[in-house]
């Protein structure tokens, strides 16, 4: 009896004896078995959240300067020496310490809520600091590698080697890190874990110097612009967001769009392949400029910075909540085409001494959602029988405002670029009319269910019948602007007509996720960059298929050297030779200048 008594002290002795008070939980110093005290401050419980927040906020400042460290390698540099303003950094870094200190010591809180024996934490312990270290580290890398992933496309290449080697170099570090943590046999040798912490600081010093660096001009693309000769035709280019070349070719060949089977025999199609991130203002601007979006100043869909003013980040870490848990400092807004940096290709032709015009490329129904949700029965005069039976729209229920919105938005915005041709065709001088008409994007995010119903699997028959046709007849409707191209250009000048991105039926997962979020359902996505179209038709241009797939960087220089145009170094995009027939390549050499935006060279003064 008096050794099961002097063992129970002893337990007391090395774990901290505590017993129920009347006001809660008490702690007693342990004593000896003489009763004498043992000398030993047993740690409060009361103080182990605010040292376990200090571990995880110190954890998260490292954390903080890597998301730091992403979003000044993605984002382009206008900033004073090509790094982030001091504002920017000081809130992203002290937001993500705070939000580690708060994040994981709860969450370790809730792991440890069946834990038999109480926790000793000291105010500052390497072990408990490298362990917070591997987990906050862990997500932030994660989060390092999907941004690369996402923004590869859209950054500079440049940056993007620079962006791999620091998170492979950073992930390497990590990776001894959380041996030494999560392995029992390492964890206890502390020259390992001093050894590892200092890794860690080190792979982060080499990281953070150096800033972004300018990439260097392109060959040529230095020096005056030489004289220009003006353009000797006239070409006219539409493009239609979320164009399907398989769409477009099945219903051609049921006889339903003459405007494109006119197209299909008097000219050239293919595939342009689109860029990711696939938003409109992105796609349209690679499009219209002739370069890829690390170069035309426009990468994403949004900007943001911090509030009362410094530079504007497109590109953000992906996975972290950047926009959302930094919304109270943010301020946001939306980018189009007008935040290009270079000139698009009616610019081009106005600067040569042609007709240069344009409309409809800034409006993104995409972020201009405001017809979208309103009652069936305000919009009824609006959508046109050929679309949608009147019958339909007066027995509708609250669950088709969606639908009937988007068709109503859609209808209204392509009637004002309509409108604009109208005007804009008059114009009879060689020279660029560039029309972008948004509403069939907008049709098929919505319709493309209805329209494709053996894809999802969850469309009734009775939504088939009521929405079943509407994404064909929009079709007929893009095929009805298309022929009054073809009759406005005639036989003299080219018409070009393009999407910058297909669409593609949203995944079971995504779908899932926006119904259980309560999110806006969406049936068609071009997230992923779904291939869009091309077709041509003028003075010798070939006909029949491409027989390879262009990019939409193509575009712009195909189309000066159909104007007659010199090419400019500085484009990424190159000629689509295929389109042209081999007579007309042989008679039309290819001249090439520095760059359209360098300034005109006076011919009056010598040359240095």
């Amino acid at each position: 009896m008096a050794d099961d008594r002097s063992g129970e002290v002893e337990r007391h002795v090395r774990g901290g004896l505590y017993h129920k008070g009347g006001r809660g939980t008490t702690k007693c110093e342990g004593r000896d078995r003489f009763g004498r005290g043992s000398g030993r401050v047993v740690p409060s419980p009361r103080m182990t959240a605010p040292k376990l927040a200090l571990h995880a906020a110190l954890s998260g400042l490292y954390g903080g300067l890597i998301v730091a460290l992403v979003l000044g390698l993605v984002n382009p540099a206008p900033l004073p020496a090509g790094s982030l303003s001091t504002r920017f950094v000081v809130a992203v870094v002290g937001f993500y310490a705070a939000a580690a200190g708060v994040v994981w010591p709860l969450l370790y809180g809730a792991l440890r809520f069946f834990a038999s024996h109480p926790l000793r934490v000291p105010w500052l312990s390497l072990r408990y600091l490298m362990a917070f270290h591997v987990v906050n580290t862990g997500a932030v890398l994660a989060s390092g590698w999907a941004t690369l992933s996402r923004y590869r496309r859209v950054t500079d290449p440049v940056d993007v080697d620079r962006l791999t080697h620091v998170c492979l170099g950073l992930s390497l570090a990590w990776l001894g890190a959380a041996l030494v943590s999560l392995l029992p046999s390492l964890r206890r040798v502390r020259s390992l874990q001093i050894g590892s912490a200092g890794l860690a600081l080190v792979a982060l010093a080499l990281a953070l110097p150096g800033g972004r660096s300018r990439p260097a001009p392109l060959p040529g693309a230095t020096g005056p612009r030489p004289p220009l000769t003006p353009p000797v035709a006239r070409l006219i280019l539409l493009n239609f967001d979320g164009a399907d070349l398989d769409t477009v070719l099945t219903l051609q060949a049921q006889g339903n769009l003459p405007a494109f089977s006119h197209l299909r025999e008097t000219g050239a199609f293919g595939r342009l392949r689109s860029i990711v991130p696939c938003h409109a203002a992105v796609t349209r601007t690679a499009l219209v400029t002739g370069r890829l979006p690390h170069r035309d100043g426009v990468r994403t869909g949004e900007a943001r910075r911090i509030l009362g003013g410094g530079a504007w980040l497109q590109a953000v870490p992906a996975g972290l909540g950047f926009d959302m848990f930094l919304a109270p400092l943010l301020e946001t807004r939306g980018v189009t085409i007008a935040d290009r940096t270079g000139l698009a290709l009616w610019e081009v032709a106005a600067l040569a001494g042609g007709a240069g015009d344009a409309a409809g490329f800034e409006v993104d129904l995409d972020r201009r959602n405001s017809r979208a949700g309103m009652d069936p029965a305000a919009v009824k005069w609006e959508i046109p029988a050929e679309l949608l039976d009147p019958e339909v729209i007066r027995k509708a229920d609250p669950s088709s405002r969606g639908p009937l919105g988007d068709l109503a938005a859609a209808l209204e915005a392509d009637a004002q670029i309509s409108a604009a041709v109208e005007r804009l065709v008059r114009d009879r001088r060689p020279g660029v009319l560039a029309l972008s008409f948004p509403g069939l994007d907008r049709v098929a995010h919505r319709f493309l269910r209805y329209a494709r119903p053996e894809e999802f699997g969850d469309v009734t028959r009775s939504e088939i019948d009521l929405f079943g046709e509407v994404l064909e007849r929009y079709y007929r409707r893009v095929d009805a602007i298309v022929g009054k191209a073809i009759e406005a250009a005639g036989a003299a000048d080219y018409l070009i007509v393009t999407s910058s991105h297909g669409m593609e039926p949203v995944s079971l997962r995504r779908r899932l996720l926006a119904l259980a979020m309560g999110a806006e359902r969406r049936s068609g996505t071009h997230a992923g960059g779904p291939d869009g179209l091309l077709f041509v038709r003028g003075p010798g241009v070939r006909r029949g298929p491409l027989p390879a797939k262009g990019g939409i960087v193509d575009v712009v220089p195909t189309a000066l050297y159909a104007l007659g145009l010199p090419l400019a170094s500085d484009l990424d995009g190159t000629i689509l030779t295929a389109v042209f027939s081999a007579r007309f390549t042989l008679e039309h050499p290819v001249s090439v200048i520095g760059s359209y935006e360098a300034p005109a060279r006076d011919d009056r003064e010598p040359a240095p």
